[in-house]
This record gives structure tokens, C-alpha cells and sequence, in this order.
């Protein structure tokens, strides 16, 4: 879901909350934004359409700052381990935010905001109140052409440079974007028990279902994801897309019930039964001889598979050491070309 919209009747912006603040020493205000043009982006650092967003926020404010723009970001968490400050500052600075970013752990400014989407940008305007709300990820010119607008209310006179072009080429006009799989999360985990309390072993059906999480080995729920108990599991996708990322972490959220060590996961990728092809490794996977694996160190948005056109494949993710948590897999598919990625060996 993306649109664009303004609001006909200028609504004051919520004042931040005292809180804590990440990238600054001197928490802004909204009043102390008065006479500036303020971007709000409501985000959380696992979602994939929220880091798709990164690189024109970034661009903006390089090339607007000298005019009176700035960001100020809002982290509200979708899952229960990115309410840890340590965790979600590892996160942003690996993600190359660096203006200030406020921990809405209680939800308290996303409800003042109305919001129900990640991301969610708000234009302010020099005197506090929301000029336009973006739901969603794309529609990078019109938003940039709202900046400029609130920018020309400042001075009219004003010589602003010519909008941007697409940064990355799937977001180009002419971009193949195919429907794909939705996001899946725990409700979709096969014979799953969402008030499920101890460990349960689990097995693969003879078929698998499109768009279902099929587990193998002894697991358990903790929080809003899944853990493994046992010391070898899998997990079993099939699924319809040209990229996957997966929400992953190396301990379960209640790790104090469960013995686990803070050494990282190491979990091998094969696909349609084979290993991962080198040309279809996503940004995390690292080449161990004729397979491929990727490294689970901290809680975020690993990225997993990059396949060349929108398809279905079967995904098989396994594990030879206990602790890793489960919580989404998310999928993309706007390609323009083919891509050749230069193969990844480990250190």
C-alpha cells in the first residue's frame, strides 16, 4: 500500500514525548523545528520496505539541509527484541541512519500519529503541522516534490536543484515488479500453536503449501516468533518471488529460560534441494565450498536469496546449533535486468 496525501486542514504535529534518543545529545522538539521543514519517519530497522525508503531519505537530507529540511525518525518496533536500545543501535548504524531517532517502545507516538503502517513519512511545515502523509515505500517524486513546495512557503525565491532520478533501478519507470509471496509471520507456522508453552517436535508434510513456514526439529514459541530447542532443525519455505529476506535472531526473547550462548548461528541455504547458486546469493550469504550459509549474529533483516526473475522455489534453511529465532520472511520482486553478483567466500 502507497499513496500520497495531503491534508486540506493543517493538523498540528504531536509534540515528542520525554524519551530516549538515538544519534544526538541535544533531543530536538517540535517547537524547536519552528520555521523549518520537518520529514517524520516512522519506522522499524527490520522492515524491508522501510530500508528501501534508506537511500532517498538519505539524499534528501544532503541535498536539502542547506534549505531548512530535516529528518527526525521515529522507531516504533514491530518485534519484542527491537524494544533493546543496544539492539536497535547496532541496527540504524548498520543501516546508515544517522540523523535523530526516537524509541517509541510504547507505541506512544504511533498512536498520537494515527499510524498503522511501516514505513509512514509526515511533511511538517515551519509552523508545526502536517502538510503530507506517505504510507509505504515508493512514490520517491512526489514526496520530494511536496518537500520542495513547503520549501518554496519558506522563500519563494528560492533555487532549489532539479528531482531526483531513481536511485536504485527498481524503482524506475519500467521496473517489472510481479506480484510475489505476502509477508509471512508465526500465524502462518504449519501446526503451530500460538499459546504453545513447551518445546514441540515437528516433521515436513509429503507437500508443502505455498506461503506456509514448515519447521523440522524441536521448537518453541517465545514471543512473537519461534526458537529452536534442539541442536539440528530446518525450516521449509515455498514460495513466489525474485528476493527473500528473513527477521532472524541468534537466542530466543526470554532467553533467560532457555540455556543458549551469545556465539553466532551459522544456517545453510539450499534451494529446489540444491545449494544456493552463487548468481542468486543475496547481500548476507557467504560461498563454504559448493554450499552456501550466511551468519546469524545479532536480531535484524538478513538477506537471503536473490533470484534473477519472479518464481517459484522451494527454500530449505539448516540449522546445526540451537537458539535461533524465527519471526517473518519477507519477499521482493521489481527487477529491471538480470543481476551477476560477485561471489562471497568466508574469512
Amino acid at each position: 500500500m502507497l499513496f500520497m496525501e495531503r491534508y486540506q486542514s493543517l493538523v498540528k504535529a504531536p509534540e515528542f514525548p520525554p524519551g530516549v534518543w538515538l544519534n544526538t545529545l541535544d533531543p530536538p522538539t517540535l517547537a524547536g523545528q519552528a520555521g523549518k521543514i520537518t520529514l517524520i519517519d516512522i519506522f522499524d530497522f527490520t522492515c524491508i520496505n522501510c530500508i528501501r525508503t534508506l537511500p532517498y531519505l538519505r539524499a534528501w537530507q544532503e541535498r536539502y539541509e542547506p534549505y531548512g529540511f530535516n529528518i527526525i525518525g521515529i522507531h516504533t518496533p514491530e518485534f519484542k527484541f527491537a524494544h533493546d536500545l543496544e539492539v536497535v543501535k547496532v541496527g540504524i548504524h548498520r543501516l546508515g541512519i544517522h540523523w535523530p531517532v526516537i524509541l517509541d517502545n510504547d507505541q506512544r507516538l504511533w498512536t498520537s500519529y494515527a499510524n498503522r503502517y511501516w514505513p509512514s513519512l509526515y511533511l511538517i511545515d515551519a509552523n508545526g503541522k502536517i502538510g503530507y502523509r506517505h504510507v509505504g515505500e515508493g512514490g520517491y517524486e512526489a514526496i520530494e516534490i511536496a518537500i520542495q513546495e513547503m520549501l518554496q512557503q519558506l522563500d519563494s525565491d528560492i533555487e532549489l536543484p532539479d528531482l531526483l532520478p531513481s536511485i536504485r533501478p527498481e524503482d524506475a519507470e519500467g521496473a517489472d515488479c510481479a506480484p510475489t509471496s505476502p509477508e509471512i509471520q508465526l500465524g502462518t507456522i504449519d501446526q503451530i500453536e500460538i499459546d504453545q508453552k513447551k518445546p514441540k517436535v515437528f516433521k515436513l508434510p509429503e507437500d508443502l503449501e505455498s506461503d506456509r513456514i514448515y519447521l523440522v526439529g524441536s521448537w518453541r514459541v517465545t514471543q512473537d516468533g519461534v526458537t529452536l530447542t534442539g541442536e539440528i532443525g530446518e525450516i521449509a519455505l515455498r514460495y513466489k518471488a525474485a528476493r527473500v529476506h528473513a527477521v532472524l535472531a541468534p537466542k530466543p526473547d526470554d532467553r533467560e529460560r532457555l540455556p543458549f550462548t551469545d556465539e553466532p548461528l551459522y544456517i545453510q541455504v539450499l534451494q529446489d534441494g540444491e545449494p544456493l547458486e552463487r548468481s542468486c546469493f543475496g547481500e548476507d550469504i557467504l560461498a563454504n565450498g559448493v554450499n552456501a550459509r550466511f551468519r546469524v549474529a545479532v536480531p535484524r533483516l538478513y538477506s537471503l536469496v536473490e533470484n534473477p526473475v519472479v518464481e517459484s522455489h522451494d527454500l530449505r534453511l539448516m540449522i546445526t546449533q540451537s537458539g535461533l529465532s524465527l519471526y517473518a520472511f519477507s519477499f521482493g520482486s521489481c527487477r529491471t535486468e538480470e543481476v551477476s553478483l560477485p561471489s562471497k567466500t568466508e574469512e
